[in-house]
This record gives C-alpha cells, sequence and structure tokens, in this order.
C-alpha cells in the first residue's frame, strides 16, 4: 500500500476524530485496540523492548499515565504512543502521524535544509540570509546536533539516521518541537550556529514564522529545467542523446487494479513507459540512463518487475534479489488480502499455516505471475531478451527514497546498476508491509509491518544503511550552487 497515500488518509482521519469530542476512556479503548493488534500482526513488537513481559509492562505504564491525566486528546495518545513505539525503528508501524502539542501557534525558521552525507545544509532561505545558502548545521541553542539527534530518535519513528536527519530537516526549524527538545525554551526566536561555505562558524538568531504569504518570497536553490519531475516522465539530459533521465516520484500506475479506489488517479502504464523510453535509448546508441528516485515514499512493488524485465530480460527472472522475507499470519493479513480465509491463503501459498505463523516468502521473481503489469504482451514479446540495457545505468536516492521505491533501487542494484546519492531512510533489514486499520472509537487510520525483511546478514553495515556506491562530498554540492538537482548535474558531467 501506498506510504504517502497513508499519511493523507491518517492525516485526514486525524482531523476528522479531532472534530468530534472523544472521552478520554474512549481513547484508553482505543489505545488498548491498537496494541492488541500490534501482538496480532507484527512479526516481533518485543525485541526493541528486551521481551514480551517487558512490552508488557511498557505498554501499561503508559496507558496508567495517560488515565491519570485530567484529559486526553486523540493527538495528545498518538504523540506519546509514538514515543513509545519509536523503538523499533518501523517505518510502517504508526499510530496515525501527530502534531507536537501545540503550546503556540505553529511557526518555523525562515529556511529550510537538504539532507546530504555531511548533514544538514540550508537550500532555501528569506532573502536577507542569503549567505546562509549551503551553511551546514552544527548546533541549536549550544547543543549539537548530534545529540538532538539522540533525543529526536525518542519522539518520532525512523530506521536510520538518514531517516532520522530527514525528520530533523522539518523538527529542527518548528517551534512546537523545538519545545518538546527543549522543555524549558519559551522564546520566539531560535539560536541556531552555521559553518558557513567559508569554514567560518556563525551564530545566528532567526525568528518564527507561521504558515502565509511570506514563504512565497523566500528563495530556494535552482531547479534544473533539464530534468523531468512528473512521474514517469522521461526525457534525453543532452542534444547529443547521450544521456536519458527518467523521474519516478511514486511507484503508482494505472498497472494497480482499480487505483481510483485508493484515491489516486494515473493514466501511465509502466511497460509501455519503460517500452518507449529504451527503444528511444536503442534508437540513439544512448550509453547511459538515471532514473530518479529522490523523494519517492514508495507504491507498489510489483509494477515495477515489468521495467525491470525490460531492461535486463531473462536475466532478471533468474537472478536472486537476496530478500528474505517473513509474514505472520494474522486475522488483519487476511482481511487486507481481499478477506480471504486461512484454507485459501494455505491453498494460495502451497502451506498449512496457523494463525500466528509465518510464512517465507521467495526471493526471486521467477515468472509474469508475480508481475502487476497491465501490458504483459509487450513482455511476452521480448522472448526473454531485454529491449535494450544500456551500458551505464544509475539510481538516485535520497532519504525519502521508502518502501517500495527503496525495493525498486535495491533490486537495481542487484542487477548491477550503480546507486547514487544519499542513503535511503529504509533499513534493508527491517519491518515491511504495513498492514492498515481503523481505531474502533476514533476511526484513525492506524498501520503495523506484517512481515521481517532482511537484505544483508544482520552484521553487515548495510542492514541498516543501504550506502550508495556514489555519495556527493560537501564540495561536489557546492560546486554545483547546493542546488536541488546536483546529484543529477553530477552524473551528466561526469567522466
Amino acid at each position: 500500500m501506498l506510504r504517502k497515500l497513508f499519511i493523507i488518509i491518517a492525516l485526514a482521519s486525524t482531523m476528522t476524530a479531532d472534530a468530534q469530542p472523544i472521552s478520554k476512556e474512549q481513547l484508553l479503548q482505543d489505545y488498548d485496540y491498537y496494541f492488541s493488534q500490534m501482538e496480532q500482526i507484527h512479526p516481533d513488537p518485543y525485541s526493541a523492548f528486551g521481551g514480551k513481559e517487558a512490552f508488557a509492562k511498557d505498554v501499561k505504564q503508559l496507558r496508567d499515565e495517560l488515565g491519570n491525566r485530567g484529559s486526553l486528546t486523540l493527538n495528545e495518545m498518538q504523540v506519546e504512543i509514538t514515543k513509545l513505539i519509536s523503538r523499533l525503528h518501523d517505518g510502517h508501524t504508526n499510530v496515525g502521524y501527530p502534531e507536537m502539542p501545540g503550546k503556540v501557534e505553529s511557526g518555523w525558521v525562515p529556511l529550510k535544509f537538504k539532507v546530504t552525507p555531511d548533514g544538514l545544509i540550508v537550500y532555501l532561505w528569506r532573502q536577507d540570509l542569503e549567505p546562509l545558502k549551503g551553511a551546514r548545521l552544527l548546533a541549536i541553542e549550544g547543543e549539537p546536533v548530534d545529540s538532538l539527534l539522540e533525543r529526536l530518535d525518542k519522539m518520532v519513528i525512523t530506521e536510520n539516521r538518514y531517516g532520522l536527519m530527514g525528520k530533523a530537516s522539518n523538527a529542527f526549524r518548528h517551534n512546537n518541537t523545538i519545545r518538546q527538545l527543549f522543555p524549558m525554551y519559551n522564546k520566539d526566536s531560535l539560536l541556531m550556529k552555521f559553518r558557513m561555505v567559508s569554514g567560518k562558524d556563525t551564530l545566528v538568531t532567526l525568528p518564527f514564522y507561521p504558515n502565509g504569504p511570506i514563504w512565497n518570497t523566500f528563495v530556494s536553490s535552482s531547479v534544473d529545467n533539464r530534468f523531468p519531475k512528473d512521474n514517469f516522465e522521461f526525457r534525453f539530459a543532452d542534444d547529443s542523446k547521450q544521456t536519458m533521465v527518467m523521474c519516478i516520484n511514486q511507484i503508482v500506475s494505472a498497472d494497480v487494479p482499480n487505483i481510483e479506489n485508493y484515491g489516486l488517479k494515473s493514466d501511465v502504464i509502466v511497460a509501455n513507459a519503460f517500452a518507449k523510453m529504451l527503444h528511444e535509448m536503442k534508437e540513439a546508441k544512448s550509453p547511459r540512463l538515471i532514473i530518479d528516485l529522490r523523494s519517492n515514499g514508495g507504491g507498489w512493488t510489483m509494477i515495477m518487475y515489468a521495467a525491470l524485465y525490460e531492461l535486463y530480460g531473462e536475466r532478471f527472472l533468474k537472478t536472486d534479489m537476496g530478500i528474505r522475507s517473513s509474514t505472520k499470519v494474522s486475522e488483519a493479513l487476511l482481511k487486507k488480502r481481499g478477506g480471504i480465509t486461512l484454507e485459501q491463503f494455505n491453498q494460495m501459498c502451497g502451506t498449512s499455516l496457523k494463525m500466528g505463523e509465518y510464512y517465507e516468502g521467495q526471493s526471486t521473481i521467477s515468472s509474469f505471475d508475480m508481475f502487476m503489469c497491465a501490458e504483459k504482451g509487450i513482455l511476452e514479446a521480448q522472448r526473454g531478451q531485454p529491449i535494450y540495457t544500456p551500458k551505464e545505468i544509475y539510481v538516485v536516492t535520497d532519504e525519502r527514497t521508502f518502501s517500495s521505491a527503496f525495493h525498486f533501487a535495491y533490486m537495481m542494484h542487484k542487477m548491477g546498476a550503480t546507486i547514487v546519492g544519499v542513503p535511503s531512510g529504509q533499513a534493508p533489514n527491517t519491518f515491511m508491509e504495513l498492514t492498515p486499520f481503523n481505531l474502533p472509537n476514533s476511526g484513525l487510520e492506524c498501520s503495523v509491518s506484517n512481515s521481517l525483511q532482511r537484505c544483508f546478514p544482520d552484521n553487515d553495515p548495510r542492514a541498516k544503511v543501504f550506502t550508495p556506491d556514489i555519495q556527493l562530498s560537501y564540495d561536489d554540492y557546492r560546486k554545483y550552487n547546493f542546488g536541488k538537482d546536483a546529484e543529477l548535474l553530477y552524473l551528466i558531467e561526469m567522466k
């Protein structure tokens, strides 16, 4: 299920639920329901807490604390549950997406950050703050960024340091989040320490601004119009047609049956888009393909199998992807799979599992039956041969490349593509595949992972951080004027 879509639904549910008064007793019933579902669905809810008894103790302790409050809102409960389940480091398990408690009207300092391998750098700013362009954030209110990240990690749900920096890129600008990080903080401005492009360290005091017209006057790093920005849009980035670039900002297409039922719309069929692009490259004898997956929060992994087959042919079907997955069988999983029975599930999978047991997934995509593709005729006509395999294939990621977008990047890596950019905020060895459900009283849509995924041995450094083959240095970003498309510019100029 699409993660970005789920965020929208969850936020809408939160607003609807908050608009209707819900008693503390009803909220506590929702609390109990959430954790009962977690125990049924999640493949391992206990280890991060120190075992089943420790999990039960911590869940009860928080429930008692919430019950002893004079009053309780849905958002307050969400915030506290989020802090508790942040220990799982599971990006697919959440209780909606709560706002930090609003002691004052929400406001943000007048700049934005980009996540890079070197940390957070400024890429958007108020006009008079031009000297901060490209500056690296070192400290807030005298506390080093690394220390603040450790504390933020206990407040938000992330899977690795890059996902945490992605959350920090907004949290460190927001007045109410700052008030959570600094309990004694009570100011309308923020003291930040930066390392300027010159190498000099500078202290700057920045005011908070609410949402409004002022943000339309802010200056952003440049965007290169040579590069496509729409989903599955592609074009040559040079007149000589040596480099093709495709943008994929959502793993969403018309290949998904009844896609409109998810509140989405797409007229793109992946097999058509990739076939057209690869035929153009083949005709021009283009040696280089860049696939831009930055800011891609996911969708449906299976729709990208067609692209992989068109690029690599039968070799894709014969390649062990190295992904080992264990899916826990539960009533919620069966409901998500179309309301099938346990008997039907076992018949489909060739298993004899009971509720609470685990289904071990395949690590190869061995047949077209596993594809989600509306035009399989294009693939069958290939007869096992790729349409065209460029000599150089690059996949660009950032910290927001997540879920099925991460899967596609990882599988491209397994097929030989070069990964470029910032590591994904998703850990390769992680919990996966959210199962959504609604809390009975508030109606809030939540989720719990139902699978455990392993791409690398647990002691492999890549188990938690999928480090790209090429990461740009600070000097590289400076060379490209700290622009949003620095990674793409780096690749088209690379010899």
